[in-house]
């Protein structure tokens, strides 16, 4: 009996020693990040963002893009104008880090993010029917609302890597009807077929 006394109290002290080295101490986290769309300079803008923790599961987030400001890749367009996206923020479950199943962090984990998404820009087009290319400037508006699902990861409480795709309804004032347009913050499919489609991939750094 004094052996199985002795083994319980072992095992005991065992797993409490276990869990305090790996609970996590929800209220030291930090609960903000400020971020920016990595690849976005790739395609035409530079986009950045903000994330606010408000309660269990649920989060804000914001992003505002400068379009232009990056590597213009459609015929040198020369594109000049703004993006602005933001919604709530749904984790669908956390990820867990002990026996007793805690949450690593309060902003990482799978999530749905529904959002309402608006660019508007000015741009070259080219009239490639013509004999010589003839430019004319014009402008572009879009409004989309999208649902996104993505998987965030929170590093040592210092910095976040976030991946996301979307896909909803978005219209514009585009009037070609045979193909859809890229507007940097997503794209648009025709008028007939007004689907929407967005992804993305975020490194952002975590604020107090």
């Amino acid at each position: 009996m004094k052996r199985i006394a002795l083994i319980s109290i072992l095992l005991t002290a065992t797993t409490v020693t276990f869990s305090q080295t790996f609970d996590t101490d929800y209220e030291t986290q930090k609960k903000s990040i400020i971020k920016m769309e990595f690849f976005s300079p790739l395609t035409g803008h530079t986009t950045f963002g903000y994330e606010k923790y408000i309660k269990d599961w649920f989060s804000w987030e914001a992003k505002v893009g400068f379009i232009g400001l990056g590597v213009d890749t459609e015929n040198n367009s020369d594109p000049s104008g703004f993006l602005f996206r933001g919604g709530p923020k749904f984790k669908l479950n956390p990820d867990f880090v002990t026996r007793d199943l805690r949450g690593s962090h309060l902003l990482s984990g799978k999530y749905i993010r529904p959002e309402l998404v608006f660019s508007i820009y000015n741009e070259d087009v080219i009239d490639f029917s013509s004999v010589n290319e003839v430019r004319t400037r014009e402008s572009f508006r879009s409004i989309a609302f999208i649902i996104n699902y993505g998987r965030q990861y929170v590093l040592a409480d210092i910095m976040s890597l976030d991946w996301h795709i979307g896909i909803g309804y978005g219209f514009d004032n585009y009037d070609n009807e045979d193909e859809g347009k890229y507007h940097h913050s997503h794209t648009n499919g025709t008028n007939d077929f007004p689907i929407a489609v967005s992804a993305g991939f975020t490194i952002g750094f975590l604020l107090k």
